[in-house]
């Protein structure tokens, strides 16, 4: 079986051909697009399209469908986009992506399924990825922001009592600031000027210096250890045994993984094998109908 995995993101759109027997994404499929975010229904809706069908015309194969990963706020179960307020997306607001693209693409509805980016990421993890042979799975996406996603049998959980509503970690606080705000690309930003008094553009570039820059190795030791004792008391609770990291920011986790794994002695910290390719696989995995099936409930609630 073959189908089309997407990942929608701020300013872009990445499709991939995705082949469920031998559990591959061929990448001679792969077609990145920008995306003008701020412009019309029309505009953003035909850039997806053209993408997609680029992808499709690659695979030269019959598809089964298209999963899309989404970022929220988004009815996922329906397919309607319910972004608004954020200065991108805007003139998608309650429009049915899932009719429009099974119009402009002809492929039937019913084939054409969404899920949240950060949970298409666990869902890669828990079912091909390294948290296969885990019952519990905690998985965070560190970057612009902080994404999370608890998942039991591979199945994601997002009203449980042990369990944060909707799996969410961005909103908790954190020693007086938002998770998000400390634990992302701008907290780490942040700290680093406190400490050297200079400004940085990116983590990549602390990357760069660390060699050289005593404030850069003592900000990742900050990070790890903090992120860490942020996560210990969810760990607790969900009983995890793994935590699977992504995002741009576990590129640099050689630099914070001692002290994270400090804090989380009990479980399995590793960073995801999948890269940016996470998301994709990870809707293009929403063809299985199997699972698709299990997985409709939860949809219905995000």
């Amino acid at each position: 079986m073959y189908s089309i995995g997407v990942d929608i993101g701020g300013s872009h759109i990445t499709c991939c051909m995705y082949e469920h027997s031998n559990k591959y994404l061929n990448e001679k499929t792969l077609v990145y697009r920008k995306v003008n975010t701020k412009g019309s229904k029309e505009e953003i809706l035909k850039t997806w399209v053209c993408a997609i069908s680029k992808t499709i015309e690659l695979s030269g194969v019959s598809i089964k469908g298209i999963g899309i990963a989404m970022p929220g706020p988004f009815d996922y179960f329906e397919g309607i986009s319910l972004i608004s307020n954020v200065d991108k997306f805007e003139s998608l607001y309650e429009v049915n992506i899932r009719k429009e693209l099974s119009k402009d693409l002809s492929i039937n509805p019913s084939e054409i399924r969404f899920i949240n980016d950060a949970t298409a990421f666990s869902i890669t993890e828990a079912l091909i990825g390294n948290a296969t042979n885990y019952q519990r799975l905690i998985a965070i996406t560190l970057g612009t922001g902080f994404g999370s996603s608890f998942l039991i049998n591979g199945q994601p959980v997002i009203e449980a009592d042990n369990v944060p509503k909707g799996g969410f970690l961005y909103d908790k606080m954190y020693q007086g600031q938002l998770a998000d705000d400390v634990f992302s690309t701008r907290g780490i930003i942040k700290k680093y000027k406190e400490l050297s008094g200079r400004e940085v553009g990116n983590v990549r570039e602390l990357c760069e210096n660390i060699e050289k820059d005593e404030k850069a190795v003592q900000v990742f030791q900050w990070f790890g250890n903090e992120l860490g004792n942020f996560l210990k008391l969810y760990v607790t609770d969900f009983q995890g045994g793994i935590v699977v990291i992504g995002g741009n920011i576990a590129k640099a986790f050689t630099y914070f993984e001692k002290q994270l794994k400090l804090q989380l002695p009990a479980v399995k910290v590793c960073v995801s094998d999948f890269g940016e390719e996470a998301a994709i696989i990870g809707s293009a995995l929403l063809l299985d109908d199997a699972y698709y099936d299990k997985l409709k409930p939860t949809l219905k609630l995000m």
